[in-house]
């Protein structure tokens, strides 16, 4: 769940973890708590021998000649160790000097990349220039307690100033965090030597600066979850795991989103950007989710562990310290969430991209190929061009889709994106699952007429008793000649008015156990007996239905699998997984549409700003999490917990979408004057419900994935 996911910064995230674990660096961060604390962490001179103070610097400064993205990787593991000392500013300070400052400034910049001297960093306002061209004023200086030498804002430029000149008093505080090594300066005439001052280097600092933090604070959230999580499995209370409770396992899952979004960002923003303006946008997405999300989960992780997290000898508190601290120091740089909404009203967009190798030019050459095709034909003719090419179904196997791996896909979603692609809807994950468990003459009557448009197909597993249980089947088949009679009621059915096929699970054998007495079939629902009756929804719209059964009859040659595997049916795999950076189906309501909205009815004020802006940073970094996957697949990285949280998220954020364009709207959405935004917000609220409701989604995240014992009530 780390930033690495190539094979190399995977190597170079582990060698890091080993050393956090060896050197005890998380004691460091507790000893700093005493009042004769060392000046400088012990771990810090083993840092700097190891070579990653200077990752990022070019090999002509005595560095690795890397970049940014493999010391985002080094700072997220120690940010998950809690690791003490100067590297943000001092990493921060390196990074800058060496792409702005001048050749007089090279030996300084290998100092501080070997970790032989230290920086100081203060990016905040504080020092004005009189006439006479000297500054003065005070700032809060991060690691200003160590410092060699401090790097200062002074308007758009900063300022080197030695800790040993007359003019800059460095008076050293205690405060939450002392692992920090914040001190206050106090600068009284300070006139900068020959090339000492680099004129507009502070918005390129700040961008370096906020990415550094998010990547801690990244780590820092995961150190919560991952101590949290550790305790939870292992504590007992009532004769059980904590782990076990529904509530401790919401509060883990919720810890792991946090903590995913979170890493997404940050990893997002080390990479790079094409212009300086994406940079900040990505810079300052990062810093202010990673930070909410850091302090969040410290919080969390205390309530986990109860009166133990808080004691004086538990580690929670340093988290609980480091991440305030850390928050605090990143928001005096200025709102994040106001950097993210004047880049984004001012056009800026980050742009998403997976770098491929040279397979993929075929592929490319291929769907344009077939794209000349395409748009020659008469348009009748063009859903049967997409289904016998496979291009409709690229991620399925063949013969009906083309086995696209990771790589096509990519390939497929940007040269394809010009055409009007037929939707499956539900109904294509049903064709999936039988592609895998019908027959073959089953196979061959219903996928090609299906996927050309003939059938039409829902879902009927839901039934009115049932909620998110979909093994608790009542709806039943009793065994006459040549087939089965059902009878019973599917409800929450989405489009069956649409459908004439639907894939149900029925009760074939009541004296066998819950999971083993289902059966799958396919109901022809024009068959006599079947009644689809709409439910008119909140919005007053009918997308669901109820379906009854009155002894309709289904012959063999429509059993899906075994009698009796049905469960195994209904949790069949969806196989060959389709992969995207678009973020997967288009939103009905875009946070990029709020900023309209809010001028219309004269409601973008700053509180309203900014929570557009969060909105926007949560849309970011969802789109992140999708490269993420896809790059973990490109690269056969393997799966991480991306995709398993994107239902989740998308369907609370969603929410929060509406909620806020509500509230944008006033009145003017109650009484008739913005229809499209009631209806959206009503709409929405079924988004943590269908599919599986958002508090079983937590409890799959808990169990499936972070590990935690199912209630043994349940078992």
């Amino acid at each position: 769940m780390g930033l690495a996911i190539t094979e190399e910064h995977q190597a170079l995230a582990a060698v890091v973890r080993s050393f956090a674990a060896d050197q005890r660096v998380r004691s460091g961060a507790r000893a700093a708590l005493d009042a004769d604390a060392p000046a400088v962490p012990e771990t810090w001179k083993r840092i700097g021998d190891l070579g990653w103070l200077s990752l990022h610097l070019s090999e002509q400064a005595g560095g690795s000649g890397f970049g940014l993205p493999e010391l985002a990787v080094v700072v997220d593991e120690l940010g998950h160790a809690i690791t003490p000392g100067p590297l943000l500013a001092t990493a921060t300070a390196s990074a800058v000097l060496s792409a702005t400052g001048g050749d007089s400034l090279h030996e300084f910049v290998t100092r501080l990349g070997n970790g032989s001297a230290v920086a100081g960093l203060g990016l905040t306002a504080g020092l004005t220039r009189d006439d006479d061209g000297a500054y003065s004023g005070e700032l809060t200086v991060l690691a200003g307690r160590w410092a060699d030498v401090l790097l200062l804002a002074a308007g758009d430029d900063l300022l080197m100033a030695p800790t040993t000149d007359a003019a800059v008093d460095v008076v050293p505080v205690k405060g939450l965090d002392p692992s920090l090594g914040l001190a206050k300066v106090s600068v009284t005439g300070l006139v900068p030597a020959d090339g000492h001052v680099l004129a507009g280097a502070l918005g390129p600092a700040v961008a370096v600066f906020r990415t550094l933090a998010a990547a801690e604070a990244a780590g820092g959230a995961r150190g919560c979850l991952d101590l949290a999580l550790e305790y939870a499995r292992v504590r007992e209370q009532f004769g059980r795991s904590i782990g076990s409770f529904q509530a401790v396992k919401h509060h883990l899952a919720d810890m792991l989103v946090a903590v995913e979004l979170a890493t997404a960002l940050a990893w997002d923003a080390a990479r790079g950007a094409a212009t300086p303006a994406e940079a900040e946008l990505a810079a300052a997405a990062a810093a202010g989710l990673a930070m909410r999300s850091y302090q969040e989960c410290a919080q969390k992780a205390v309530q986990i562990f109860g009166g133990i997290g808080f004691t004086w000898e538990h580690d929670a508190h340093l988290h609980l310290r480091r991440a305030a601290a850390l928050r605090a120091v990143v928001a005096a740089l200025g709102s994040a969430e106001d950097d993210v909404y004047e880049a984004t009203h001012a056009g800026v967009r980050r742009q998403f991209a997976v770098e491929l190798p040279e397979e993929a030019d075929t592929y490319r050459a291929e769907a344009r190929a077939f794209l000349d095709r395409y748009r020659a034909a008469p348009e009748e003719e063009r859903r049967a061009l997409l289904v016998s090419s496979g291009y409709l179904v690229p991620h399925w196997a063949e013969p009906f889709g083309r086995g696209a791996g990771a790589i096509e896909q990519l390939v497929l979603e940007e040269e394809l994106a010009g055409i009007e692609m037929p939707s499956l809807g539900i109904g294509g994950w049903v064709l999936l699952t039988l592609t895998q468990t019908a027959d073959q003459e089953q196979v061959e009557r219903w996928i090609t007429p299906s996927l050309l448009g003939e059938l039409q197909w829902c879902q009927l597993f839901s039934e009115p008793d049932a909620g998110s249980d979909a093994a608790a089947v009542r709806t039943r088949a009793e065994r006459v000649e040549g087939g089965w009679r059902v009878t019973g009621q599917k409800v929450w059915t989405s489009n069956a008015q649409d459908c004439n096929r639907g894939l149900a699970t029925v009760r074939t054998d009541p004296e066998a156990p819950k999971h083993r007495g289902i059966t799958a079939m396919v109901v022809d629902l024009t068959a006599p007996g079947v009644e689809i009756r709409p439910l008119r929804e909140i919005t007053g719209n009918a997308l669901f239905n109820e379906v009854f059964f009155d002894d309709v009859f289904v012959p063999d040659a429509d059993i899906v699998g075994e009698p009796g595997g049905g469960w195994k049916v209904a949790r069949a795999t969806l196989g060959n997984e389709r992969v995207t950076i678009g973020g997967g189906s288009p939103e009905r309501l875009s946070a990029f549409e709020l900023t309209d909205l809010a001028l219309r009815h004269g409601a973008l004020d700053a509180e309203s700003r900014r929570a557009i802006a969060r909105l926007l940073v949560e849309a970011q970094a969802m789109r992140v999490i999708n490269l993420r996957q896809a790059t973990r697949a490109v690269t056969g990285a393997g799966p991480s917990a991306e995709g398993n949280v994107t239902k989740l998220l998308s369907a609370e954020h969603a929410q929060r979408v509406s909620e806020l364009a509500l509230r944008l709207c006033g009145t003017a959405a109650i009484i008739g004057d913005e229809p499209e935004i009631a209806v959206e917000y009503l709409f929405d609220r079924c988004l943590t419900i269908a599919g599986g409701t958002s508090e079983i989604t937590r409890n799959v995240i808990a169990e499936r994935i972070l590990g935690l014992p199912r209630d043994p009530l349940l078992r």
